[in-house]
């Protein structure tokens, strides 16, 4: 699509008050859209304590008008073919007028009330002011389990004061700011995600109760962690900070991992623990369930798929039982005996592959990605692999997919860093390639000699290595 060749104009008649204070209301009328490609704008309206969702499709000509039944605060997307280019925080009540103008900083998605203005601009002016104080402050954070210096706590009071003070400021110069709260969370969230990979910093932030910037009666002089409502977690620097830290106190429920038994408890035992550690039980369960999809990066996937089902019967809110159940899902998308899907990948010399050309073998595929360490993990696994398989190597084809698309010019470099020269070598064309649902790394795929799945998500190398009657040895014995 040539962005030249593409003018959107929304243009929406603003009606003040005629968005009552439980809806928003998007509207606009594109005058006009020309494209050389197919090309799909929508806005997705997103709960982020539910898997609701609200995808609205926008015609390229002629008028749009949509509204939605919202009262808490909802995260709003623009989406171009699936990807969000423009964010924001709705509420009941909100008027919103789309401008659209290509890719260009032009495109934006605005407030029709002078006052939710006012906060799009503080929300720039904060992003702006306070980038280069928030590295500065990085620099005194602490990794992994290192100790904790006062110095740093001191400056996160300091960073979290002159934040809350800018936003006084700006508000009495401005005029009344509707969601000023939200402003103060994020930024007292932001300054502690600092601490939040080190437990013996958390363990001392709990114990300090930090609360500087939001209201007494909020936190109540507690650890704000343990007594802000569900809804702030509409706030993205919240929910970061809830998951890593609850995450970080599981962890240390048993130490480093020695085996896949005592790894597999761990996560076990995180619905207890993340009860305990947060007072409220709908923000324990939010935790839990927006873990869910990262859970098969740790364990083993038959493990991981155990614990997401005693999971989903533990929890008893919906959305939450349904958010794990999407992440089963995702997990499981083929099933064995189905057609596997055709894909379009390349080698390093640029030959095209498909999956004809592994017919009349096994394929053993592994999907990575450069920040993948799991990934890189497994690769050194290979060499023995194969040695073990030694006897049908002329039936088995390993091939590894590189999926950062945007990082071709490295890739060579990256496959000779992590060892993965074990087999074919093979990357995506472009972005729309979707090979096989790919959602985490890594991701093993066994499909057998007539094309057709054996196991989707199937055991990774070092998993192939400890168990003789693994899928693959079973495959090969028929």
């Amino acid at each position: 699509m040539k962005k030249k060749n593409i003018i959107l104009a929304a243009l929406a008649t603003v009606v003040m008050g005629a968005c009552n204070k439980t809806e928003v209301i998007i509207k606009g009328t594109i005058e006009e859209f020309s494209q050389n490609e197919e090309t799909n704008i929508s806005i997705l309206v997103r709960n982020p304590l539910t898997t609701d969702t609200c995808h609205i499709t926008l015609s390229p000509q002629g008028a749009f008008e949509q509204t939605l039944p919202i009262e808490e605060e909802r995260e709003l997307y623009l989406m171009v073919n699936g990807m969000p280019i423009n964010h924001m925080l709705v509420k009941g009540g909100d008027l919103i007028e789309l401008t659209w103008k290509g890719y260009s900083p032009a495109t934006t998605l605005e407030f029709a009330d002078p006052a939710r203005k006012r906060e799009k601009e503080l929300e720039e002016l904060l992003g702006e002011k306070f980038r280069k104080e928030y590295n500065t402050l990085s620099s005194l954070s602490p990794s992994g389990n290192e100790p904790c210096d006062t110095a740093l706590f001191e400056e996160i009071e300091r960073y979290v004061d002159k934040y809350r003070r800018t936003i006084d400021e700006f508000e009495a110069t401005h005029g009344t700011l509707p969601h000023k709260e939200a402003f103060l969370v994020d930024g007292y969230f932001n300054a502690l995600s600092l601490v939040q990979y080190s437990l013996e910093a958390m363990e001392e932030l709990k114990l300090r109760g930090l609360r500087s910037g939001l209201p007494e009666d909020t936190v109540k002089g507690k650890a704000a962690y343990e007594v802000l409502p569900a809804k702030y977690l509409v706030h993205r620097a919240y929910r970061s900070f809830l998951w890593n830290w609850a995450h970080l106190h599981v962890r240390a429920l048993t130490g480093p991992a020695d085996s896949l038994t005592t790894l597999y408890e761990r996560y076990l035992e995180r619905m207890d623990t993340t009860f305990r550690i947060m007072q409220d039980r709908e923000t324990a369960e939010w935790t839990l369930a927006y873990r869910a999809p990262f859970t098969h990066y740790d364990l083993p996937t038959n493990d991981a798929l155990s614990y997401l089902r005693s999971l989903e019967s533990d929890l008893t809110y919906p959305w939450a039982k349904d958010y794990v159940q999407q992440t089963i899902a995702k997990l499981t998308p083929y099933q064995a005996g189905e057609q596997a899907p055709d894909f379009r990948l390349t080698d390093e010399a640029g030959r095209i592959y498909t999956l004809a050309d592994f017919r009349g073998k096994y394929l053993y595929m592994g999907f990575w990605s450069q920040g993948c360490r799991v990934c890189h993990r497994e690769f050194k696994n290979i060499p023995a692999l194969r040695e073990k398989y030694r006897a049908y190597d002329n039936r088995i084809t390993y091939a590894f997919v590189y999926m950062e698309r945007n990082d071709a010019e490295f890739w060579p470099t990256h496959i000779d860093r992590h060892g993965s020269r074990q087999g074919i070598n093979l990357r995506t064309l472009n972005d729309k390639d979707k090979v096989y649902n790919i959602t985490g790394f890594p991701t093993y795929v066994l499909i057998n000699p007539e094309g057709k799945m054996v196991e989707y998500n199937t055991a990774r190398p070092s998993e192939l290595l400890q168990d003789n009657e693994n899928v693959l040895d079973k495959s090969l014995k028929k």
